[in-house]
């Protein structure tokens, strides 16, 4: 393992992250940055800081494909500050809370909230930590503490949705659609895990370069609008403390559960347990030119899938048949927490 730090973004205006699945005219939005995302804007800023130099685009994206990944990323997710105390939310896991898998009353205690479950996308730091039993016993996770966590987590953002129009330059005529934008409450973000596999080859100052270009660009869509712009300070790239170093020393593991997307290199690579399929779509950009064409789409596993086996991922070549200035990769490389899976799990998918 690489070293691995914390980076915490804060936004100075809106954020657009389209959803995977979209209404009726409708840009629907998210309260997290899939790992593929991030990949995008860090990879295309540093073209920016590089001039548009193919080469060395070329050559740092070569070292992915090559299986030597200069740095792995995770999703990004909300945080809060309060004071002195962050909160942090993970990706609820798919694999259901220890209370499922009592041998007494867990049929009964998974007819009584298992929609709850469902329907919760984010969990505190604390929750995740009490689901998977890093605390060594199966703490009981009941059904008020899950709404809490749902609560709080939907109360650090709001959504807007806000009108827009396309004209047709053609026949002059005009479509209104709507776009779902967030706003995140004052002291809260979006925080991703960096994991630097070689600091010699790729530091954190050239990181850090990278993140201050990506931060006046924009994250997501709608940049063109001025969304998705946040500020790097002092503290926005830090260590991970005791509480996180604990989730990655875990003594006695038997499965692992993914905080980025994941796209399996092979076959062979499969082990799953539990997992949720994301298909990734959309439009390609590109610092360097500015044609724009829709990507081929990938599906990946979403965040919070669980697997027998540490998942290593790949990139995924998306490049428009039409297009011909360079090749378009999503992100399929995970970071992944290990944790025990309980035997009873065994048949859960």
């Amino acid at each position: 393992m690489g070293e691995l730090k914390i980076v915490k973004l804060r936004f100075r205006s809106a954020l657009h992250l389209g959803a995977n699945v979209s209404g009726i005219g409708l840009e629907e939005t998210l309260p997290i940055a899939h790992s593929d995302t991030l990949f995008s804007c860090l990879i295309n800023s540093y073209a920016e800081i590089h001039n548009g130099d193919k080469s060395a685009v070329k050559e740092l994206l070569a070292l992915f494909c090559d299986g030597k990944s200069p740095f792995r990323i995770s999703s990004a997710f909300p945080f809060q500050i309060l004071g002195s105390n962050v909160t942090y939310y993970l990706p609820k896991p798919l694999i259901g809370p220890p209370r499922f898998y009592d041998p007494t009353h867990g049929q009964r205690i998974k007819r009584e909230y298992h929609k709850l479950v469902q329907n919760t996308r984010l969990i505190s730091f604390d929750t995740f930590k009490k689901w998977l039993g890093y605390d060594g016993t199966t703490t009981r996770i009941g059904k008020v503490e899950l709404e809490n966590a749902a609560t709080d987590a939907a109360s650090l953002y709001t959504r807007e949705i806000r009108p827009q129009h396309a004209r047709d330059r053609l026949t002059d005529g005009t479509q209104i659609y709507h776009t779902g934008l967030v706003h995140f409450q004052h002291g809260a973000g979006l925080y991703f895990l960096v994991e630097l596999n070689d600091t010699k080859c790729f530091g954190w100052d050239e990181f850090r370069n990278i993140l201050c270009q990506a931060g006046r660009n924009g994250l997501g869509g709608r940049r063109s609008h001025g969304n998705g712009v946040f500020k790097v300070a002092k503290d926005t790239i830090s260590n991970l403390d005791s509480n996180w170093e604990e989730l990655f020393d875990l003594p006695e593991q038997n499965g692992f559960i993914n905080l980025s997307l994941y796209l399996p290199e092979t076959l062979d690579d499969l082990s799953p347990v539990a997992y949720q399929l994301i298909p990734r779509r959309g439009w390609c950009y590109s610092s360097v030119t500015p044609t724009q064409m829709k990507r081929q789409t990938v599906t990946m596993f979403g965040e919070g899938s669980v697997f027998r086996k540490k998942p290593k991922g790949a990139l995924a070549d998306v490049t428009p048949k039409e297009f011909t200035t360079h090749n378009i990769y999503r992100y399929g490389i995970p970071i992944s927490l290990p944790i025990n899976i309980l035997e009873t799990e065994d048949d859960v998918s």
